[in-house]
């Protein structure tokens, strides 16, 4: 995420969107957070580093197909800004789910898992490989 170049693409598709840059940034981060979250509730308990062996496909897997409420199970306390951005997330799943047809909500929540994707896909340029692991990430990151 440290791609000065990466960022540029993100902040003009955010303007391109008409949506609010760090408030969109932070909401996708923090789904992206989420959906990993949830992947690491659902690992057997075998081993601590097991967690590390989920790839970034898995993670889009996560945000794009698993429903929306697992999400949002079992969450440990957040800070009050995170905690902010919890409660909209909730609040537009909510309302894509209950819409029909296109809506804002849907858009934007469209927008949230297309930018997740690109995230994602910037981890994998960022450490040449297909569908990194958390593993690689992090080990990459140091």
């Amino acid at each position: 995420m440290r791609d000065a170049a990466f960022r540029s693409e993100n902040a003009q598709r955010y303007q391109d969107w008409q949506v609010d840059t760090a408030g969109t940034d932070a909401k996708a981060r923090l789904l992206l957070s989420l959906a990993l979250y949830s992947l690491i509730l659902d690992r057997p308990h075998s081993d601590e580093s097991d967690w590390e062996q989920i790839t970034t496909a898995g993670i889009l897997d996560a945000v794009v197909a698993r429903p929306i409420h697992e999400l949002f199970a079992s969450l440990p306390t957040l800070g009050t800004e995170d905690e902010g951005h919890i409660q909209a997330l909730k609040l537009i799943s909510y309302r894509f789910g209950t819409s029909l047809g296109p809506s804002a909500s849907a858009n934007y929540w469209a927008y949230l898992t297309t930018t997740v994707g690109f995230f994602l896909e910037q981890l994998g340029t960022a450490t040449s490989e297909e569908s990194p692991t958390c593993k690689t990430i992090l080990s990459s990151a140091q």
